[in-house]
Order: C-alpha cells, then sequence, then structure tokens
C-alpha cells in the first residue's frame, strides 16, 4: 500500500509560538497496596514507562505508604526525581467505614506547584480538589499565572436505585462547590465515577447548563454505557472476564465508570490550557475486546506486553487525556526543538518522515478523522532526519498523524490507499 499527502506539513509550536504539553492519567488502582498480586508499584512503573505523565489522580489508596510507593517505585524512577505528591488525606466522610478509600494527586514540581488542597465531605467518600499553578517560565516578568483546579472523586458503587441516589449527591456536593470559583476557571472533575448511563442523576448534575461555570464530557455517545456495544472503546472496568484472585470486578470490559469532565475553558481553550482532541480515551482498550480481558485487546494499539500489565494492575483501566498549555514551563527547555518538517514518502509501505534540529523522544499516534485514536507507539529520532515505517495492518482511509512531544505537536493527514 501507499500514502498520499493531503497536507504535507502542519506544525504547531514551532520557534517564537513555545507550547507545552501534559500528560495526565487517572487510574483506579484497586485497594492499593494490597499485595494481590505481589509488587504492584512494579506494575504500574511498567504502564507509566510506556505511558508517561506529568499529572497522576489516583482512586482506591489505602495508605499513606502505598502512596510512597507510587511516588518512588512507580514514579521517580531509573534517576527521574521530578515528582512530588499531595499531602495524604484518610478519609474524613462516614468516618465509621472499616474501609476507607482515598484519592491522591501525584504532580512534576518543575512544571507544577500545588497551591491547595481542600476536602470536601459527603455521606459516602471524600473529593479531595487540589488547585495547582504552571510553573511559567516568564511568570515573574508577566505576572500571569494560569490556575487549574483538578476534582479527585470515587462515587457510590453498584446499581440500584439506593446508589444511585448517593452518587447524585455526591455530585451535589462538588458542583455546590464547583460554582464559587471564578467563571472562566480551568477545571478538571476526573475519578471512578461508576455511573452507568448519560442519564443517572449523578451525570446530569454533574453536566448541567446554565450556571457561569459549566463541565462538558468530551465524549458524544448513547445515553446507555453498560454492555452497549457501541461503547465498547470506551469502557474502563473490568479489565478481567473473572476476579483476579478473589479480587476486584469480574465481566469484562462492559462499564464507562472512569470518567473526565472539564471545564468550559479547558474544552475551549480560553485560559491558557485546553484539552488536546483526541486524546481522552482509556489506555490500552482498542474496542475489539467488550465482556472480555484486555488481555483480549487488539495488541495493534498497545503492546501486548502493556495489556498485560493492565490486567495484572487493577480491574479498571487508567483514563489518560492530554492537556496543552500556551507556553513554555520550567523543566522544559525554555527554547523547544524547531521542527522544521514533517513529510511523507510515496513508497510502497509507506513511510512517515520528520525533521528536526534536535534528537528526542515523543508518541506517535494515527486517528481517523472524528479523532478516536488507532494506534500510538513510543518512537524516538535523531536530529536531521528520521524515517517512521507505517504499521502495517491498517485498513486504507483517511488518517491525522501525530506525534507528540513534552513541547510540541506536530500533525498532518494523508489517505492510506490500498
Amino acid at each position: 500500500m501507499r500514502h498520499s499527502a493531503l497536507v504535507v506539513l502542519c506544525a504547531l509550536a514551532i520557534t517564537g509560538s513555545a507550547q507545552t504539553t501534559f500528560r495526565v492519567m487517572v487510574y483506579n488502582l484497586l485497594a492499593f497496596p494490597d499485595p494481590i498480586p505481589v509488587n504492584r508499584q512494579d506494575t504500574l512503573a511498567k504502564i507509566i514507562a510506556y505511558h508517561p505523565v506529568d499529572l497522576l489522580i489516583t482512586e482506591e489508596m489505602l495508605t499513606e505508604a502505598g502512596a510512597d510507593l507510587v511516588l518512588t517505585e512507580a514514579l521517580n524512577v531509573n534517576g527521574t526525581t521530578r515528582f512530588s505528591r499531595a499531602a495524604f488525606v484518610v478519609q474524613i466522610s462516614d468516618p465509621n467505614s472499616p474501609y476507607k478509600l482515598m484519592q491522591t494527586l501525584f504532580y512534576d514540581h518543575e512544571q507544577f506547584t500545588l497551591k491547595q488542597q481542600r476536602t470536601l465531605t459527603t455521606s459516602v467518600r471524600d473529593i479531595n480538589v487540589f488547585t495547582l499553578y504552571m510553573n511559567d517560565v516568564d511568570l515573574a516578568q508577566t505576572m500571569d499565572t494560569t490556575f487549574m483546579t483538578i476534582y479527585a472523586v470515587h462515587f457510590k458503587a453498584s446499581q440500584g436505585a439506593v446508589n444511585e441516589y448517593d452518587r447524585q449527591q455526591m455530585a451535589e456536593v462538588l458542583i455546590d462547590d464547583l460554582i464559587t470559583l471564578p467563571p472562566g476557571s480551568n477545571v478538571v472533575v476526573a475519578g471512578d465515577m461508576n455511573i452507568y448511563s448519560a442519564a443517572e442523576g449523578a451525570y446530569t448534575v454533574l453536566t448541567a447548563t446554565g450556571a457561569p461555570l459549566t463541565l462538558r464530557d468530551p465524549l458524544t455517545l448513547p445515553v446507555q454505557w453498560n454492555a452497549n456495544g457501541a461503547m465498547a472503546e470506551h469502557h474502563t472496568q473490568s479489565t478481567r472476564s473473572s476476579p483476579l484472585y478473589g479480587e476486584g470486578a469480574g465481566g469484562g470490559l462492559d462499564d464507562r465508570f472512569d470518567i473526565g469532565l472539564f471545564s468550559d475553558a479547558l474544552m475551549d481553550g480560553t485560559n491558557g490550557s485546553q484539552l488536546v482532541p483526541g486524546s481522552y480515551r482509556p489506555l490500552g482498550n482498542s474496542g475489539t475486546c467488550l465482556n472480555d480481558n484486555i488481555t483480549d485487546c487488539s495488541p495493534l494499539q498497545t503492546p501486548y506486553s502493556v495489556l498485560r500489565a493492565l490486567y495484572y494492575m487493577s480491574d479498571h483501566l487508567p483514563l489518560v487525556f492530554d492537556l496543552s498549555y500556551a507556553r513554555t514551563v520550567t523543566g522544559v527547555p525554555s527554547q523547544p526543538h524547531t521542527v522544521s518538517a514533517m513529510t511523507l514518502t510515496g513508497r510502497e509501505d509507506g513511510t512517515v518522515c520528520l525533521g528536526t534540529d534536535a534528537p528526542g523522544t515523543g508518541m506517535l499516534r494515527y486517528s481517523d478523522l472524528s479523532g478516536r485514536i488507532i494506534l500510538e507507539q513510543q518512537v524516538r529520532f535523531g536530529a536531521g532526519s528520521t524515517s517512521f515505517i507505517s504499521p502495517a495492518g491498517l485498513p486504507a482511509g483517511s488518517y491525522v498523524v501525530q506525534l507528540v512531544t513534552a513541547q510540541h505537536t506536530i500533525s498532518l493527514r494523508t489517505l492510506l490507499e490500498p
């Protein structure tokens, strides 16, 4: 097969227009650090090595020692020292509960400063609120600080009217706090929401319009999510058809529990940062394993070794997305790599050719025209020209190819012909 270039070059964030991309992961770690299987921090490290992050939001952290394991053995590894975590707060809500599950935030302190953290109490479980700002290299001169508020949530589980009511009550507590923020704020609400459909009270409360600060779902989906084959690529639980060692949920991938909602400012990019279109997805789910183990998903998009790590790590998949920032932050070179070209050749197998002025690493993505990611892979490139052979197995059609690095996103549209 061969490629025909419809757009040969579409380079963003070149010299004079610096931009930073933040990678975010939201992950229910399943009663971490309970030792089933053992040493799950090592498994998490493998997942993060495949999909590096700048912000990690976790649910089901049982102990502060578990939070330290994630920090020291999954994030700050192989010479990395740039991650910190928020203070660990033992669950305040429902104080008589014998089983407390906490949310935790880990962040790259070279790129972010944690300004404040707060705890909202509900009848079931805490909602943790973190306010960060970007460490802009020009902050001392501009005095223009870009803030972002993250609500880390874990709503009541299970079906039934009582549980749905509990989820709605938790959502109402969150919205009551949200409306106190300044209009136009950058806000992320993310976590294990345990919501089964768009008709649930909790979801309608969270996404109600008309207030000065509203939340939006980046996906337009059917009303019913549970066991809906049309939703297969968006399901996040369960990674296992049967509970592993008696822990977690089984049933295979058939629920969209792990969700991220974003304020208008983040969706539209009106306050310095924006959700990168096409970046929001459950890591590893190619839409080919409805009601099956994550290891039954096609390895075309995600290597089998990573699918296996996802299977053993948790009964949930991590939700991942990228946020662009219109400036450069500390910890990122103030003079980013200049991308001079990204071209396609007409060889029989198809080749993506990248030209840069310095070596680096990035994520090469193939998406369809709706923004759905078909394939992604970590790549390294050298100074000058680097060629990437198109992956085998991609069907004929139009694609958007992106190379995402810490500083840049460059993209092109291509037609893959038989």
